[in-house]
């Protein structure tokens, strides 16, 4: 019998994880705070890069401090975007997201369009297939104000906001 590296659980079936840099083996709840990986299936060598990625870069997109420049967003077709990249480079979404030092299941969420991408991660996936998914926000004038502007004298909040959809 073994036990969960992270929590002490001793049971007989546990997993083999990546956790912030580090291979751990983990019990069925403990294996949702990292990546799993499987050794049969995926070649040591590939492990070994992704483990000193994470030791070299102590970071993942998640973690880093968000962008604050609001003057930029992600263009509405990401997903498709992100999905034709990768099948273009003939890999596999785990591939990928080895190479990125990302989850697949973060992946996967993004070519679905069900998650948008974090300003940070976006810049990633732009840069690792050559493609544009962040674009500049147009600032509204005081021109544009007057041609959003409702029946009544003032101008309200209504009249500024442009409803994302």
């Amino acid at each position: 019998m073994a036990s969960c590296e992270m929590c002490g659980y001793i049971g007989e079936s546990l997993h083999r994880a990546i956790v912030e840099g580090t291979l751990l083996s983990l019990c069925d709840k403990c294996v949702r705070f990292g990546e799993v990986v499987q050794l049969k299936q995926i070649p040591k060598k590939i492990v070994d890069e992704r483990l000193e990625y994470y030791r070299t870069h102590r970071y993942s997109s998640m973690s880093l401090p968000p962008d604050f420049s609001g003057d930029e967003n992600i263009v509405k077709d990401y997903a498709q975007r992100v999905k034709n990249a990768r099948e273009k480079t003939g890999k596999t979404q785990e591939e990928v997201a080895l190479d990125l030092a990302e989850k697949s299941s973060i992946l996967q969420k993004i070519e679905s369009g069900h998650q948008e991408p974090p300003m940070k991660l976006a810049r990633k996936l732009e840069q690792f297939f050559k493609i544009q998914l962040v674009q500049k926000t147009e600032k509204i004038d005081d021109d544009d104000v007057e041609n959003y502007r409702s029946s009544g004298a003032d101008v309200t909040i209504g009249d500024v906001i442009k409803l994302k959809k």
